[in-house]
C-alpha cells in the first residue's frame, strides 16, 4: 500500500450505512509526483477512530499494522468503552475479537501524521482513486 507520506489530507468522510471511510489527499508541492490528488477509500469498515484533526493535516503514513498487535495495544480501552457500545467489533477479548475480525478479512490501517489527524481504520479493503484537483 502507498504510504501517502507528506500528502495533505484535505478532508474525510464517513458513510456509516455504506461502511466506508474516504480521505481526500493532495500533493501541493512544486515537485513532480505520479499522483497529485486522490481519494483513499476504505470499504467494509468495521471501526475507526480519529483524533487531533486540525483542519489542515499533513500525512506521515497510512500503513497496515498486525491486527493482533493493534488489539493487544487497545484491549483495555475497548473493554472500558464497551459499556457505551463502542467499538461495535469488540467481542470481549483479544482472541474472540481477532477471530471475529479475521473471519471478515479485516485489516488494521494506522493513520499517522506529521501535522494533525491520527488514528486507525479497520476495513477489509482499501484502494485509491486518482482525482482531478
Amino acid at each position: 500500500m502507498r504510504s501517502w507520506h507528506d500528502y495533505h489530507l484535505n478532508g474525510y468522510s464517513v458513510e456509516g450505512a455504506k461502511r466506508q471511510v474516504k480521505f481526500d489527499v493532495s500533493w501541493p508541492y512544486e515537485s513532480t509526483i505520479d499522483i497529485k490528488c486522490a481519494s483513499v477509500v476504505f470499504t467494509e469498515v468495521e471501526g475507526y477512530f480519529f483524533e487531533h484533526d486540525l483542519g489542515g493535516n499533513i500525512l506521515y503514513s497510512i500503513s497496515e499494522v498486525p491486527l493482533e498487535t493493534f488489539l493487544s495495544q487497545n484491549a483495555e480501552r475497548f473493554e472500558q468503552e464497551k459499556k457505551w457500545g463502542w467499538p461495535l467489533f469488540w467481542r470481549g477479548s483479544i482472541g474472540q475479537t481477532l477471530e471475529h475480525l479475521s473471519r471478515k478479512q479485516a485489516k488494521c490501517f494506522e493513520i499517522s501524521s506529521s501535522y494533525g489527524l491520527s488514528g486507525w481504520v479497520l476495513a477489509s479493503k482499501v484502494e485509491h482513486r486518482e482525482t482531478v484537483a
